[in-house]
């Protein structure tokens, strides 16, 4: 009688629908319960594109350009840094980043970045003098790089405080061959509580940024 009664209740629930609903009704549960489960990651949580800190100091946006058209050559420098000059051959030679006049006596005038021309006549005697220890500075290294397809040798050195600048301040130099105009591109430490990293990086994309026509 059992059998027959619980036989007979299957197929009235089976013809009404319900149990299809009931079957349908726990799968719901069971996809809901999965995905109650899952973790919401937070966008601020995640992981972001990497950042390379060493790029570039001076960005296309943020430069001023400088031509020399008589020299015949072209640099760009910090929008917020400032150049001037006396003469034709001194523009785009003296740069700081505050404002400056060029006295008429500039042969010991001292600005954090100086471009100092050449001719290639003089080269070897300028390569000897900065290569080595001498009155003004103490060589802490020598470094040949490629720039713009160039052999470019760097020298970082020290100052010994025998000329107008104190006693162990930074000074670094680009020897920048050309077989028309070298160039020496220099960056004298003026203050010991100044960037020396952010100046340096500044020289060297100066260097880099060098153009001849």
């Amino acid at each position: 009688m059992f059998v027959v009664i619980y036989g007979l209740g299957a197929y009235v629930l089976g013809a009404t629908g319900f149990l299809p609903k009931f079957a349908k009704f726990q799968n719901d549960l069971k996809v809901k319960g999965l995905a109650d489960r899952k973790t919401i990651t937070n966008p601020i949580d995640s992981p972001v594109p990497f950042s390379d800190t060493q790029s570039v100091t001076i960005e296309s946006a943020s430069v001023k350009h400088c031509s020399n058209t008589k020299l015949g050559f072209e640099v760009v420098y910090p929008q917020n840094w400032f150049t001037t000059y006396n003469t034709d051959d001194q523009k785009c030679t003296y740069f700081a980043p505050y404002t400056f006049t060029v006295p008429e006596a500039a042969d010991s005038f001292t600005v954090p970045i100086k471009l100092e021309i050449h001719t290639p006549e003089d080269w070897p005697g300028v390569v000897k003098f900065y290569e080595n220890p001498n009155d003004f500075q103490n060589i802490i290294s020598t470094q040949n790089i490629e720039i713009n397809s160039r052999a470019v040798e760097k020298v970082t050195a020290t100052t010994t405080g025998s000329g107008l600048i104190a006693k162990g301040l930074r000074h670094v130099v680009y020897l920048y061959l050309d077989s028309k105009l070298p160039i020496v591109f220099v960056y004298q430490q003026v203050d010991a509580k100044e960037d020396i990293v952010k100046s340096e990086k500044i020289l060297e994309e100066m260097v880099r940024s060098t153009q001849y026509f």
